[in-house]
């Protein structure tokens, strides 16, 4: 008599094609996420942040003079994308420590629209008699005006910096403002630090820019060979402004 014997173990079955799908579509999920974390994806974020910025601010400057003060007063709290905002958040800590690591954004910034404030009667008398006052060119301190706040005088950048010339308080302090605000105030003390460094670096333009935008401390330590993209997006803009 013979005893047929079924085997214990039933065989592996197969795997069901859902599974594979979901599989599938797990490793496309992942490719993905590792996509949107590739430098290419955070410029073309940044790019667009920086797109954005811009826009709120040529509606700032279209809303600058309405009686609609609400929608004033929502865009002024907005931060602006002039070249103090747009700059790197440490770039007027005058005495950092820290080595420069490169631009925290990357590519090109967009010009800033010129807001109502730049055909001011009062600011280019301000600008005048500031030139005058401390032997800077008058159309440099324009152009760092246009490039800092885009005529704006209650500009306030991510780091603080403040009114048409963007303005740090410790500088300001030390260079005896009382309001940032205050257009006289503020381009008179900004010429007067930027006479400042025009001196101490020789009457070089670059450098001295670089010093506005990045702090003197920076520029001693590194030299213009080492400067951050913004840095050297800032001197481009300063000049054709």
């Amino acid at each position: 008599m013979s005893i047929k014997i079924e085997s214990i173990g039933s065989p592996t079955p197969p795997r069901p094609a859902v599974d594979k799908k979901t599989s599938n579509g797990f490793e496309d999920r992942l490719q993905n996420v590792l996509a949107e974390q590739s430098p290419q994806a955070l410029a073309a974020r940044q790019a667009r942040l920086r797109m954005h910025m811009c826009q709120l601010e040529l509606a700032r400057s279209l809303f600058d003079e309405s009686e609609d003060t609400g929608l004033s007063a929502m865009l002024e709290a907005l931060p602006m994308a002039s070249g103090a905002s747009l700059s790197g958040l440490a770039d007027r800590r005058i005495f950092d420590s820290s080595p420069p690591s490169g631009s925290a954004m990357t590519g090109i910034i967009p010009p800033v629209p010129t807001t109502r404030q730049g055909k001011s009667p009062e600011v280019e008398h301000l600008i005048n008699q500031a030139a005058a006052n401390h032997g800077v060119a008058p159309g440099l301190i324009r152009s760092v005006i246009r490039t800092e706040s885009a005529f704006n005088p209650r500009a306030v950048s991510p780091v603080g910096a403040q009114g048409l010339m963007q303005l740090m308080p410790g500088t300001a302090a030390d260079l005896g403002v009382t309001d940032p605000f205050d257009p006289e105030q503020n381009i008179m003390a900004g010429t007067r630090y930027l006479r400042q460094l025009l001196d101490r670096y020789n009457g070089d333009l670059d450098h001295a820019l670089a010093a506005y935008n990045w702090g003197m401390g920076n520029v001693d330590r590194y030299g213009l060979d080492r400067l951050p993209e913004e840095t050297r997006n800032y001197l481009v803009r300063v000049k054709q402004a």
